[in-house]
């Protein structure tokens, strides 16, 4: 990784350049996705870290390991379609399966475990806001994001869009985007980072086991459409406006 000021970056800028970025931020419980316009400086202190311990940490692990596909550098249609074919897809694989568990258990086990009440209630709350908020993405930021690119190639111009510019989807987006880490935040909150109890069972541990890996993709969804694909997007689009 080349060297750069971390003093100066957000966490999101700094995801947005290095991925495996991402794992020390998840350990620290601090936001990269909807919170990635904040200082890294700022939030190591927030969590009573060194910055510059945390951003040797950061470095030694861009130096070992496979490396991640370089999100920041690839073209904005190529990416457009990883979002759909990785992340869309995995929402719409398993957040049925995710409920079928957390019916199974809560039905089974609320009046042993006080937490499983609310972690019905706010998961079902994600579920829906994820099944309205995908469809937004997919019929108008994707495919005049894709028409973008095919005009900046061409170097054409694009037909105006309903929506006048694509800054108006996107502050949609990103409001909804909030939305859905503060549930995710409200679900760690209540499981212990998705701890199970001492005596739970097979189907809520799987619960808890398949909620985490919901997590985990929808935190990696969330930052490369903030952090990557929309601020580009939006950029494209005003070159192509004003020339």
């Amino acid at each position: 990784m080349e060297t750069i000021n971390f003093d100066t970056k957000t966490v999101g800028e700094i995801v947005a350049h290095n991925p495996k970025a991402a794992s020390v931020f998840r350990k620290l419980n601090i936001d990269f996705c909807c919170g990635g316009n904040k200082s890294f400086t700022e939030e190591c202190k927030k969590k009573k870290q060194d910055p510059a311990e945390i951003w040797e940490e950061i470095e030694l692990l861009s130096k070992t390991g496979d490396k991640s596909l370089d999100f920041n550098n690839l073209k904005l249609d190529f990416l457009i379609d990883y979002i759909y074919q990785v992340h869309h897809q995995f929402l719409y694989k398993n957040l049925p399966e995710i409920r079928y568990f957390v019916e199974k258990v809560c039905t089974k086990h609320k009046d042993k475990y006080a937490y499983l009440t609310e972690l019905a209630t706010v998961y079902t709350i994600l579920e829906e806001d994820l099944l309205g908020h995908l469809p937004k993405e997919e019929n108008v930021i994707f495919p005049y994001g894709k028409s973008l690119v095919t005009a900046s190639e061409e170097h054409a111009q694009v037909a105006p869009p309903f929506f006048r510019t694509v800054k108006n989807p996107i502050s949609m987006m990103n409001s909804e985007h909030e939305e859905a880490g503060e549930l995710l935040f409200r679900l760690r909150e209540i499981t212990n980072n998705y701890t199970p109890p001492v005596d739970a069972c097979n189907s809520h541990i799987v619960m808890l086991s398949k909620l985490e890996e919901l997590d985990t993709d929808l935190t990696q969804h969330v930052h490369l459409e903030n952090n990557i694909l929309f601020p580009k997007l939006a950029a494209l689009e005003m070159e192509i406006m004003t020339h």
